[in-house]
Order: structure tokens, then sequence, then C-alpha cells
């Protein structure tokens, strides 16, 4: 049997995927502690739902209109769901970005997701893309 949070994840993924954020963001706690790997240049730790919306915005905007993030739930139960989420999009200058990340979600008590951890499995790829097209930014 499949745990029910699984389709509810997976519904907050392809909703973003069809651009309505709505979903994923109702599914974090307030204070959610993101830590996200290099992908999002650098490797960051941000507290808060608005303050990740900031940094999703701001990282965005580095992209062309094509920027996609889609994500497939492998598992999810009471504590944890694990998504490989799939991130391609282009750079203002052209240069391609292509990165499939492993995605941990630790599910507080109350249901919500309280802490986010992102591994990139293209770190290499994903950190030239930024050596080309950004400026450092400060951890």
């Amino acid at each position: 049997m499949t745990h029910p949070r699984l389709a509810e994840a997976q519904h907050a993924w392809d909703a973003l995927a069809a651009g309505d954020p709505g979903p994923a963001f109702d599914s974090l706690a307030e204070d959610v502690v993101v830590e996200n790997g290099p992908g999002a240049r650098p490797w960051r730790h941000v507290v808060g739902r608005d303050a990740l919306a900031e940094m999703l915005m701001t990282f965005t905007g580095h992209f062309r209109d094509d920027w996609k993030q889609e994500g497939r739930v492998v598992y999810a139960d009471d504590q944890v769901v694990l998504t490989l989420v799939r991130e391609t999009g282009t750079a203002t200058s052209g240069d391609r970005f292509d990165n499939l990340a492993v995605c941990v979600t630790r599910v507080g008590g109350d249901g919500k997701a309280d802490r986010l951890w992102t591994v990139d499995l293209a770190t290499e790829a994903v950190e030239e893309v930024w050596r080309r097209n950004a400026p450092a930014v400060p951890a």
C-alpha cells in the first residue's frame, strides 16, 4: 500500500510544475528550514517560507522563461518524503542548466514540512553554469 502523504506530496510537485506554487507552500511549516545544494548557488541555508520564496524568486530570475522543476515522489510516510527533482532551464547567457536532485523532506508532528535538504547530482555541471553566469552570492 502507498502512504497517503505520497499522493499529497506528488500533487504539490505536479501543481508546482504547472505553475501553481500554492499546494507546495501550503505543505511547509511557517519556519521551515531549507538546506539547498550548489544548484541554488552556492549551498543555501534558508529559514522560513517567506525567505524561501524570496530566494526562489531571485534564483529563477537568472533564467530565461523556460525554468522547470519537476518532482517525482518515490517514498513517503508519516515522517519523511523523498523526491527526485529534475531541474532544467536556460541561463540568461544561453548556458543550459540540467540537474537531478534528491530532496529529503522531514515532516513535523503537525503534518507540515519542517526541514528540507537537497543534494544535486549534477554538482559539477551546475557549479560551472553559476561560475559563468552569476556573481558570487554570500553564504
